[in-house]
């Protein structure tokens, strides 16, 4: 299971909105800058906001058989930071941390 942005204050969209510019994810993303790509998908009930902190998450969404609708964003790991900190007692061995 990948990191997903879950506001208790905001939806995803107004966070991402924020501290989100769009992106255009066929360009090649350098993942050791200070911002990382986040895919807004359109699941149908709801949206999920999934941080893709490495090549392989983000090529995950990115599937060509993958019809939902996407949006993607680029967020600054600061912003980030609450959203993958706590999810993991190992975050030293996070590729983020």
């Amino acid at each position: 299971m990948g990191y997903y942005i879950n506001p208790f204050d905001m939806t995803k969209e107004r966070f991402l909105q924020i501290h989100g510019t769009t992106l255009n994810p066929e360009h090649e993303f350098d993942f050791s800058a200070s911002t990382l790509p986040v895919c807004l998908v359109d699941n149908g009930p709801f949206t999920a906001a999934a941080i893709a902190y490495n090549k392989n998450e983000m090529d995950a969404f990115k599937q060509p058989d993958d019809y939902r609708p996407k949006k993607w964003y680029e967020v600054s790991r600061k912003a980030l930071e609450p959203y993958y900190k706590e999810l993991s007692n190992e975050s030293s061995k996070h590729p983020m941390s």
